[in-house]
């Protein structure tokens, strides 16, 4: 990557890019000027930068590097759905998705390098966290997926559900998000970015805080403590009563819905009986439940994913109970689209 020891404009908003660049004889105008290049013109080289003088294009090359991530792989599916590893300046990879669909275009987005948290069937658990990635990195994902769609085809949803607990990364999650949403930035409506969470209660309670309408996204899959806490140890510090008292405070403050995960693990949590547990806990939460098939990547020979016809009576079952529920359509198995996986393959090759 060129020039990797000097720092990158990416993931700055307005008023940071207008001090970064006020040493080098920069006016207020000008960051707006190179934030349009960025993110309304898909351009990071400050040579193409054709509106700012050429004295400040050079002061600019000198001082500062074009990106923070470098394409290391791209995979397509025949799905349509893209998946890439980005390398970082301290050569880690980072995971991102991007899915198409009729209606949207959808790009997901990791927050860290790896996660801490060791849910069982994720595979980005298995590698352990290296690290928090910087608001710039976050953006800079976009900037790449967006770079391969072209930017006259633009990305219209963001959901920070790639590798990493964005929780655990809330403030370079959230500067992330501000800046997308931003006009400065990929201007994303905040109804259109979505922010997850495996159940971190303290994160929750901050997001309720912001002003913005980001979406929350609450990873469930258990309708009982006692397998929770095996599938998502998380539940031992968050346990449902309290998560789910934080998921109904955050619908009441914000007045959305809070959409909640239910990944279907064979054996597990996709029973007649769950179904009736989870119209239960969500009886008294504004709330949209997203059924997942369980792509099997995530730990091979732990979990199997509920066949069918067993996902079909699951929603049935919860339609009929009232919940509002969909089927997400699995996408992008043949590339490994699962959190972690194309990251973990690559990192199993250098060993």
């Amino acid at each position: 990557m060129k020039n990797i020891s000097n720092p990158s404009l990416k993931g700055l908003d307005l008023e940071e890019m207008q001090k970064t660049l006020a040493p080098l004889g920069a006016r207020a105008f000008h960051a707006r000027q190179i934030m349009a290049w960025f993110y309304q013109r898909g351009v990071s080289e400050f040579s193409r930068m054709t509106d700012l003088s050429k004295e400040l294009r050079t002061g600019l090359e000198k001082t500062f590097r074009p990106d923070e991530l470098r394409l290391s792989t791209q995979r397509r599916s025949r799905d349509g759905s893209r998946k890439i590893l980005l390398e970082t300046a301290d050569s880690q990879l980072i995971e991102s998705v991007l899915i198409p669909s009729k209606e949207r275009l959808t790009a997901c987005l990791s927050t860290q390098l790896g996660c801490r948290l060791n849910c069982g069937f994720c595979a980005t658990g298995s590698l352990g966290l290296v690290r928090n990635l910087t608001a710039g990195e976050i953006v800079d994902q976009l900037f790449h997926l967006q770079g391969m769609m072209g930017w006259q085809n633009r990305i219209t949803n963001i959901v920070f559900m790639g590798m990493g607990e964005p929780m655990l990364n809330y403030d370079a999650t959230l500067s992330a998000a501000r800046l997308i949403n931003s006009h400065q930035g990929f201007n994303i409506g905040a109804r259109h970015i979505t922010i997850s969470t495996s159940g971190i209660v303290p994160g929750i309670l901050r997001l309720m805080e912001e002003p913005e309408q980001f979406k929350l996204a609450i990873s469930l899959s258990a309708t009982s403590d006692a397998v929770r806490d095996k599938i998502m140890p998380v539940n031992k510090k968050y346990p449902l009563k309290e998560l789910l008292t934080a998921a109904r405070d955050f619908s009441n403050r914000k007045g959305k819905l809070v959409f909640f995960e239910y990944i279907l693990l064979a054996g597990i949590n996709d029973s007649l009986g769950d179904a009736d547990r989870l119209s239960k806990l969500l009886k008294n939460i504004p709330a949209k439940v997203n059924l997942i098939p369980y792509n099997p990547g995530g730990r091979e020979g732990v979990f199997r994913p509920s066949s069918p016809q067993v996902q079909q009576a699951f929603f049935e079952r919860l339609h009929q109970l009232g919940v509002a529920v969909t089927v997400r359509i699995s996408k992008g198995q043949d590339i490994s689209a699962a959190c972690g996986q194309l990251r973990a393959a690559a990192i199993s090759k250098q060993t």
